[in-house]
């Protein structure tokens, strides 16, 4: 069988598990060599970096990407360091990867042979190698978790980045103290140990100017962890968990494994606290942890609508003795341990203000100079309707296009770019769609009508006495955004946001 000619190429990058390099320095060898390789065939190519090293192809994007070009013929091969860069992902995987490889008569390059997946004879051979590159990939995986166990058993650090306050001995393969990180922790220490609160902790170091191990200010929960990490008594932990939340990767549950299961190392490396010590932080920090709430008053009519006009969090509401509703006083503390403080209000003083806003409101629509176009605007629900229509007539010439390419009428290049440009326009048409479909959800835009007929209907519902709270919130949400207040001992300032 004759070998199909190759004139354009894709030459596909992407960092597998057992390279041992950093992945811009494997990348940056591989990208060398196969461009070195292209070169020297006189071959035009477009390159395709993959930074990463999932095996399963719905998470390798630059993959997809590269997928959607090979089938709509864009490429005569792929060419890669090994085949096996392509997927050693589950069996469906392979097979979709075959099957456009196949229907587009796209070859496979590799520096040393060259694989045509429909001669028979090759797909064989390429099948064979698929298992025993899924085997491979099986054992390396294998391996390298029995490496991490066995290190932390020999006392390595195999955990990934060194905690904070350590720095990671590489010559070791151990952990050591930063004398700079170190003090900042024993004065962490000192002060939980002294009954000071984490957050209480968290407003001294971001006031001192000290940022958090990640370069940010400090937070209770970053502080919270911290303190109850045994890697601080000079222990390595591993196995603690299993599985993942991996986004990009296809991984088993993740599930606490239970602690007789760990494998916990004494003596590993320097601790920074003693047993004692890490045992009175954990008494004292039990002592302060606050119950959950199981109970909810329900919805107020202004439930998530009335926000504190200083810093912006959402208000509560508290029920006094006497029926009516209290906003509660802000108790928003920022980073640096300033309490907000913005009073509290009998929600009756807000609710006037309102009222009177939304007359206002009504009337400034009311004066609006009237339209007289032979035709009403459209309805967002109308343009929605017209560009799903024209979406459909992009597909449609995106199909005659493909058309007009195997007949012969056009050559590969001109294809090619009357291709990007169509798929240029679907994919800002579908954008279009996509932001009008996320206004629509959220209760916009509408029509001045619209609003009125909205007001009328919360103004019908609020002279009803046994109307619930739940109906009376829903309407004043699809006309009021937010409601902010400031109070000023006896002077109360509310902003209405409508929509």
């Amino acid at each position: 069988m004759e070998q199909k000619k190759i004139y354009e190429v894709a030459v596909y990058l992407r960092k597998s598990r057992d390279d041992t390099d950093g992945e811009e320095d494997v990348l940056l060898k591989h990208e060398t060599a196969l461009t070195d390789f292209v070169k020297k065939n006189n071959w035009r190519y477009v390159i395709y970096r993959e930074i990463g090293s999932s095996d399963s192809i719905d998470f390798r994007p630059e993959f997809k990407r590269l997928l959607k070009d090979v089938e709509n013929d864009f490429y005569d091969a792929v060419v890669v360091m090994d085949y096996d860069r392509l997927s050693r992902g589950d069996k469906e995987d392979r097979a979709r990867v075959e099957k456009i490889l196949k229907l587009s008569n796209t070859l496979v390059v590799t520096p040393t042979r060259v694989y045509d997946l429909n001669d028979e004879d090759q797909e064989l051979i390429t099948d064979i190698e698929g298992v025993f590159a899924r085997y491979e990939y099986r054992m390396i995986k294998k391996r390298f978790q029995r490496g991490k166990k066995i290190g932390a058993r020999l006392g390595h650090w195999t955990n990934g980045p060194a905690p904070f306050p350590y720095l990671y001995n590489s010559e070791a393969r151990s952990l050591e103290p930063d004398p700079e990180k170190l003090d900042i922790y024993n004065f962490i220490k000192q002060r939980l140990l002294s009954g000071a609160t984490c957050a209480a902790v968290c407003w001294e170091l971001n006031r001192m100017g000290v940022p958090s191990p990640k370069g940010k200010l400090w937070q209770e929960s970053v502080l919270y962890r911290l303190a109850l990490n045994e890697v601080h008594l000079g222990r390595i932990v591993y196995g603690k968990t299993s599985g993942g939340l991996h986004k990009n990767r296809k991984t088993a549950p993740f599930r606490v494994n239970p602690r007789e299961n760990w494998v916990i190392v004494e003596n590993a490396h320097p601790a920074v606290k003693t047993p004692e010590e890490h045992a009175e932080i954990l008494k004292l920090l039990e002592q302060r942890r606050i119950q959950s709430k199981r109970t909810r008053h329900g919805t107020y009519v202004y439930s998530g609508l009335v926000y504190c006009g200083k810093c912006g969090s959402s208000r509560q509401f508290q029920p006094k003795d006497n029926g009516t509703l209290l906003v509660k006083k802000c108790q928003k503390i920022d980073p640096y341990g300033n309490r907000c403080g913005n009073p509290g209000a009998d929600l009756v003083h807000i609710e006037l203000a309102v009222m009177e806003s939304l007359r206002d409101y009504e009337e400034e629509i009311r004066s609006k100079p009237i339209q007289t176009s032979d035709s009403p605007d459209m309805t967002p629900q109308m343009v929605l309707k017209l560009k799903e229509t024209e979406l459909e007539t992009l597909h449609e010439g995106l199909n005659r296009l493909k058309d007009i390419y195997v007949s012969g009428d056009l050559t590969k290049q001109e294809y090619r770019t009357r291709l990007g440009h169509q798929k240029d326009l679907i994919m800002k048409k579908e954008n279009d769609i996509q932001q009008l479909k996320e206004t629509l959800q959220v209760g916009g835009p509408i029509s001045d009508q619209d609003r009125l007929q909205r007001i009328e209907q919360l103004q019908e519902v609020w002279k009803q006495l046994d109307c619930m709270p739940e109906e009376k919130n829903r309407l004043l949400k699809q006309i009021i955004e937010r409601i902010e207040y400031v109070r000023d001992n006896y002077r109360i300032d509310v902003r209405v946001k409508f929509r």
